[in-house]
């Protein structure tokens, strides 16, 4: 298959006008200019790697506008209040109404911290690329073989893998978190855990000993000092920024910039919608530049290229998977994310980076491919929205 477009932006190399990419099978194996000979041509649109969301919750697609402006501490208490009027059923209702949510947005890769494991059976469904981190926590009795247990149930193929994810440092006891992260690296799994989000917490990296390592994700980040990125940066410790989340929770704005400076692998990722509206990359992506050229005083705080490379090849890198996608290189997964900008004001083309980041919306998404299948096509594919979970919430 050969899909063309007026640009091809591959992120790890210069943009194609009037460019095409060609797939072998499950894989890139050309871009260059664009020929007569492509089987679909997009004008008005640009070929970009398929973003990869480097922090979700699936399960928690219809959780949008609940508590709004509480405190981050009742907010957590009131989130936990409505999950509990929910059974399995539901879960996997939401997870599924955020996958397909995910590929309507161009999304082919999420790194997704999962409380109940179905989301894992939701991105099969789907077609994502997935790593589905399951949750962990120091109050669950008989952590180590429950951990053990959810482990060799959890479905794995060539696109889903499981991980494990300590949830946080005020839920998870530093001997938890050794124990955990001990039990991912002899299975070989990767790691993910929530840190620094807000006030709350107060344990920095420093205290953590050498838990931590290049395998463990560090979401959010707001609260990191000098010191942790200097830590991060000397372990190789990736992190994932998650902008929208943070604000809406009031916890603050992370030291992007001072991460990216300091060599630190760094993704971005929605969170959910129970405290990010949406799962909209787009949108998520205009927030990490907003924020950090707010947070900074400066225009050129962060480039609207450095915000699309952490929503494609960085966290793809961040959550271990630079080598299989997060760039169109031959050779690489092909999963292809292709913007239709028709009608938008960023037409005549002027800079397609820019006019990708600014003018990218879920809507003009006009098709997702995942390991070379389409598994989103506009207007032809329905977009569940998980409404009978949300009522028992509602009611809860």
């Amino acid at each position: 298959m050969i899909l063309a477009a007026d640009w091809v932006v591959p992120v790890d190399g210069p943009a194609i006008r009037d460019g095409a990419v060609r797939i072998e099978g499950r894989t890139i194996a050309e871009i260059g200019p664009a020929g007569r000979e492509a089987d679909e041509r997009f004008d008005g649109a640009v070929i970009l790697p398929g973003l990869v969301n480097a922090h979700t919750h699936l399960e928690y697609a219809a959780m949008g506008g609940f508590g709004d402006g509480m405190a981050f501490g009742p907010w957590i208490e009131d989130h936990i209040r409505r999950k509990a009027a929910t059974g399995a059923d539901d879960s996997l209702e939401q997870a599924r109404a955020g996958a397909a949510a995910c590929l309507r947005a161009g999304v082919t890769t999420i790194a997704d911290c999962s409380y109940s494991g179905v989301v894992a059976d939701a991105a099969s469904e789907a077609g994502l690329r997935a790593i589905v981190y399951l949750e962990a926590f120091s109050d669950w009795p008989e952590l180590k073989a429950r951990t053990e247990d959810r482990i060799d149930a959890a479905p794995a193929t060539e696109l889903v893998q499981p991980g494990i994810s300590p949830h946080a440092p005020f839920t998870v006891t530093l001997d938890d978190y050794r124990m955990l992260v001990g039990l991912a690296r002899e299975r070989g799994l990767p790691v993910a855990t929530h840190l620094l989000e807000s006030a709350r917490e107060t344990v920095h990296l420093d205290e953590l000993g050498d838990i931590l390592g290049p395998d463990t994700v560090a979401i959010h980040l707001v609260y990191a000092d000098p010191r942790d990125i200097e830590l991060m940066a000397g372990r190789d410790i990736p992190g994932v920024h998650c902008p929208r989340s943070n604000a809406l929770l009031g916890c603050g704005i992370a030291p992007l910039p001072e991460l990216l400076a300091a060599g630190v692998r760094m993704g971005l990722g929605t969170d959910s919608p129970s405290s990010a509206i949406d799962f909209d990359m787009w949108s998520e992506m205009r927030a990490a530049i907003m924020h950090a050229r707010a947070r900074l005083g400066r225009a050129d705080g962060l480039s609207a290229r450095t915000a699309l490379e952490l929503a494609t090849a960085g966290g793809a890198a961040a959550v271990g998977l630079g080598a299989v996608t997060g760039t169109l290189t031959p050779g690489k997964a092909a999963d292809v994310c292709v913007l239709d900008l028709t009608g938008s004001s960023f037409l005549p083309w002027d800079d397609p980076v820019t006019a990708a980041v600014y003018g990218g919306s879920c809507d003009r998404v006009a098709l997702t491919m995942v390991d070379g299948e389409i598994r989103y096509r506009r207007g032809s594919h329905p977009s569940p929205t998980a409404a009978s979970a949300r009522a028992k919430m509602i009611h809860a």
